[in-house]
C-alpha cells in the first residue's frame, strides 16, 4: 500500500515536517510493508518555506533581521530546487514578523511592523532571487506592509513631509508616498502572495476588525488601525492609481496583501494551490493509494482553502481517498458534509483522552504516531479482507 503523508503544521505544537515524520513512524508500526511518501504542506502561513524547500530539494538561508517590534532575530528564506527556471525565493512573513515570536506581554499592535520581512526579502534578492513567493499568515502586524516597503526605500510622509514612524498606528497621519529612493528593478521583481484569506483591506471584514484583536488590539486601537489602512489605500490611489481597498486578499497579514498589491509587482494566489503546484502534488497523489493529511484543528474553516481540503480535492480528482487527523475535530453535520465534499472520507482526533492543553501540545507528535499506527492497521486489515477480483 502506498500512503502519501501530506499534513500542515499543528499550530504551536509541531511543524509540518515533524508531523509528517511522526505519521511515518506510526504507519510503519501499523503496517511495516506500507510505502510512505512525505509531503509536508502549508497554506501560505507558517511552514511555507520548509514545505517548498523540502518538496523541491531546495536550500535554506539564515538572515539577521528584526522581529515585529524591532528586536534582532535570525530568520530564514529558501531557494526552490529541482532546476526551476527562475531563481525563486520563498519567504514567510511569519518568519520575521510573526505573532508567535512576540510574547503576549510584548505585543504592540500599533507599533508592530513588517520591516524585518522587508530585510529578509532584500537579502533574498541580493542573493540572486528574481522571483519571490511571500507567504502571508501568522503576522503580528497591521501596518499594511509599509514596514516591508520602507526596507526597500519607500517613504511614508505626513502632511508636513516628515517620515511617519513604523507601525500601523502611525498610518492615521499618512499623507503621501515617496519612492525617489526605490529602484525600478526592485519594484518590478515578481512577487506571488500566498494566502488563505480573501478579506478586503478595510471595513468590518478588513484586516483591523477581523485580525487585529488576535494581535492584542483594543476596540479603540482597531478603529485607529482601520482608519490608518484606509489612509494607506487613499495614498496608494494618489501615488499610482491602484485601488486596493476592497481587493480580495488585501487584508491578509494585517493589510500586507494590500500594500504589496499597491506598491510592488505582486499577485495573489490561494496558498495551498500554489504550494501543491510547486510541490508536484498531482504526481504525488497519482502515486498514492490513500492520502493522510492533518492540521491542528479540523473545523468549519478546514474545507475552505486549508491544507487538508486542498490536498483532498486534488486526491479526489484522481479517485484517491483522504483521511484527516487533528488535535481537535469538529463533528457538526454541516462541517462533516463539507469535509466529505472535498474528498475527506474520515477524520480522527489524536487526543488519547481528557487532558489539559499543555499536556496535549507537548505530546502532539507521540499522539500523531499512535493515531497513524491505528489507521495503518485498519487499512492493512481492510486490504487483506477485500474480495479478490476473478480473472
Amino acid at each position: 500500500m502506498r500512503i502519501l503523508l501530506a499534513p500542515d503544521s499543528f499550530k504551536e505544537a509541531a511543524s509540518a515536517e515533524a508531523i509528517a515524520q511522526a505519521m511515518t513512524r506510526g504507519i510503519k508500526r501499523g503496517n511495516p510493508q506500507a510505502e510512505c511518501r512525505l509531503m509536508p504542506l502549508s497554506d501560505g502561513g507558517e511552514g511555507l518555506t520548509q514545505a517548498l524547500v523540502h518538496a523541491t530539494a531546495g536550500t535554506l538561508h539564515n538572515v539577521e533581521t528584526v522581529d515585529a517590534i524591532g528586536r534582532p532575530i535570525t530568520a530564514q528564506f529558501g531557494f526552490l530546487g529541482n532546476k526551476h527556471t527562475s531563481r525563486t525565493a520563498v519567504v514567510e512573513l511569519a518568519s520575521a514578523s510573526g505573532l508567535e515570536q512576540v510574547s503576549p506581554a510584548d505585543r504592540d499592535p500599533m507599533a508592530a511592523s513588517t520591516f524585518g520581512t522587508g530585510l529578509l526579502i532584500r537579502a533574498a534578492i541580493d542573493a540572486g532571487a528574481d522571483r519571490i513567493v511571500l507567504g502571508l499568515g501568522g503576522s503580528a502586524t497591521t501596518d499594511g506592509g509599509t514596514g516591508l516597503a520602507h526596507a526597500f526605500g519607500f517613504r511614508f510622509l505626513d502632511a508636513h513631509d516628515s517620515d511617519i514612524p513604523l507601525g500601523g498606528g502611525a498610518l492615521v497621519d499618512l499623507a503621501r508616498i515617496d519612492d525617489s529612493r526605490v529602484s525600478d528593478s526592485i519594484k518590478n521583481v515578481p512577487i506571488v502572495l500566498a494566502c488563505d484569506v480573501t478579506n478586503p483591506l478595510t471595513g468590518p471584514e478588513g484586516a483591523a476588525h477581523v485580525f487585529a484583536p488576535q494581535k492584542g488590539a483594543t476596540a479603540t486601537q482597531v478603529e485607529l488601525l482601520d482608519q490608518g489602512l484606509a489612509n494607506l489605500a487613499r495614498a496608494i490611489m494618489q501615488y499610482n492609481g491602484r485601488d486596493i481597498e476592497h481587493t480580495p486578499g488585501a487584508g491578509a497579514a494585517g493589510g500586507t496583501g494590500g500594500g504589496m498589491l499597491g506598491l510592488f509587482n505582486a499577485t495573489v494566489k490561494p496558498g495551498i494551490e500554489l504550494v501543491l503546484n510547486l510541490a508536484h502534488g498531482r504526481e504525488a497523489c497519482a502515486w498514492a493509494d490513500v492520502v493522510i493529511t492533518g492540521e491542528g484543528s479540523i473545523d468549519s474553516q478546514t474545507p475552505y482553502g486549508k491544507v487538508p481540503s486542498g490536498i483532498a480535492k486534488l486526491a479526489q480528482s484522481q479517485g484517491k481517498p483522504t483521511i484527516a487527523i487533528g488535535g481537535t475535530i469538529t463533528r457538526d453535520p454541516h462541517t462533516v458534509e463539507a469535509l466529505n465534499e472535498t474528498g475527506i472520507i474520515a477524520t480522527f482526533g489524536i487526543a488519547p483522552g481528557p487532558a489539559d492543553l499543555t499536556t496535549l501540545i507537548a505530546n502532539t507528535e507521540r499522539n500523531v504516531e499512535i493515531t497513524c499506527a491505528a489507521i495503518a492497521s485498519t487499512l492493512r486489515i481492510t486490504a487483506a479482507t477485500s474480495p479478490c477480483e476473478s480473472a
